[in-house]
């Protein structure tokens, strides 16, 4: 018998292992918020195993309220415990999309508590900085609030990337608690050495320390513009090096492949038709394909106008294939996913709701084995369209509207997979070739 359960505990962590490797492949969840799901999820795992569980659809919405219950028991701030709620429901949604359980077990508890949204609302905002005032001396979780509402309000981040700042923050926080520190301005350069070194003794990637780094360096400027600190140690740190990682892409056979596996013979073709077109005719993240709407979609004129991070928007166009598939869409596939519903999105699931980044990700997955593409990124589509658009002599300024970057340097990253490019433009251009 102790034997069965072994093994059914190790299927239970190959399916969790599935799951990470499925949030991997979300562009737009930052990788703070996945390591802090692992966590947390692993946390959850050992619980209810505790309590003899031995399969994930064994779970019951008791297991799930012993689970919070004992959560508050630990002193948990309100969004700590909201965190790992929201988890355990991206989780549970995933299972049933896998078709793993039939029902989620905090469907029922949902019913008389609603669980929080992994949006953060203003509710969310202050249930977050209530949390964090629970948790330290007031005047440094007072200049957290700050920070956070300067982001969100000012700067206009994503939520993710707003919880991302959260989450390492706190952490940092929680290492000066540990080294009596009672202000911000207490913080000696030796603390942050000290704080860079004991991540990489936790196992965090050079890439993961990198982020920390970037927003505490985010936060103290913000401080120093304050006037809060006269100078911003965090400036005389270096980042870790970090290895350059070249995004995958496909061949331009390879897209054609992927395009053309679709039947766009009934409505549901129709739309997957137009998603995969639209995506590559004009390099939009997955969050701003998804999140287009009717009113940013110009037929007329062939180009849509996508809202990107910071919520700017910017003009993108779109090449004739792509207009005739969204057209088609829009007339013969997207009334009857309607089903009489009213919806201002574009793209729709087959109840008639807005299409989702997982749902996304699930009619890629078909389309890329149906052309024997292996699994690809919501990503890769993208990544694609910019090293096709840099070959065939895209400039490098209008590559970095059309992709909505903020930074130059951020494109530059696909003229390093451009190497023939690279080759004959200095060829052409050396005097001594």
């Amino acid at each position: 018998m102790k034997k069965e359960i072994k093994e059914d505990s190790r299927y239970m962590d190959n399916i969790l292992r599935q799951y990470f490797r499925h949030l991997e492949e979300d562009p737009d969840l930052p990788a703070s918020t996945r390591e802090a799901w692992g966590q947390d999820l692993s946390d959850f795992a050992a619980f209810v195993r505790g309590r003899g569980r031995a399969d994930w659809p064994e779970i019951t919405s008791e297991d799930c309220q012993a689970y919070f219950t004992q959560l508050a028991q630990k002193d948990l701030s309100l969004r700590q415990q909201q965190l790992r709620r929201a988890a355990l429901q991206r989780f549970f949604l995933f299972l049933e999309e896998q078709s793993l359980i039939t029902e989620s077990p905090l469907t029922v508890l949902e019913a008389s508590d609603q669980g929080p949204s992994q949006i953060l609302s203003p509710t969310e905002l202050q249930a977050l900085l209530a949390g964090l005032r629970a948790a330290g001396p007031e005047y440094m979780d007072e200049l957290l609030e700050q920070f956070y509402h300067h982001l969100g309000a000012e700067r206009g981040l994503a939520p993710l990337t707003l919880e991302s700042y959260a989450h390492d923050l706190q952490d940092f926080r929680e290492f000066l608690r540990q080294q009596h520190r009672e202000s911000w301005e207490e913080a000696t350069m030796e603390d942050f050495q000290n704080y860079l070194s004991s991540l990489q003794s936790r196992g965090l990637s050079a890439r993961s320390r990198a982020r920390r780094l970037s927003a505490l360096r985010q936060f103290f400027r913000f401080l120093q513009r304050e006037e809060r600190l006269p100078t911003n140690p965090v400036e005389l740190l270096d980042s870790p090096r970090l290895p350059l990682k070249l995004p995958k892409v496909l061949s331009e056979q390879e897209v054609e492949a992927l395009l053309g596996a679709v039947d766009a013979s009934t409505p549901q073709g129709r739309r997957d038709a137009a998603l995969l077109e639209v995506l590559y005719a004009t390099g939009l993240r997955v969050s701003e394909l998804v999140g287009l709407t009717l009113k940013q979609v110009d037929l007329r004129r062939g180009v849509i106008r996508p809202l990107g991070k910071g919520h700017k928007e910017r003009l993108v166009p779109m090449v004739p294939q792509a207009v005739e598939k969204l057209k088609a869409y829009l007339n013969e596939g997207r009334p009857q996913l309607l089903k009489g519903k009213d919806s201002r999105f574009v793209f729709l699931n087959l109840r008639g709701g807005p299409l989702t980044r997982q749902g996304f990700w699930k009619i890629l997955q078909r389309y890329a084995r149906l052309a024997g593409l292996g699994r690809l990124s919501p990503h890769t589509l993208r990544h694609s369209f910019a090293t096709h658009l840099l070959a065939r002599g895209a400039n490098l300024r209008v590559l970095q509207l059309l992709l909505g970057h903020a930074d130059l340097a951020t494109t530059q990253i696909y003229t390093h997979l451009d190497v023939e490019r690279l080759k004959s433009t200095h060829k052409k251009a050396h005097p001594r070739s």
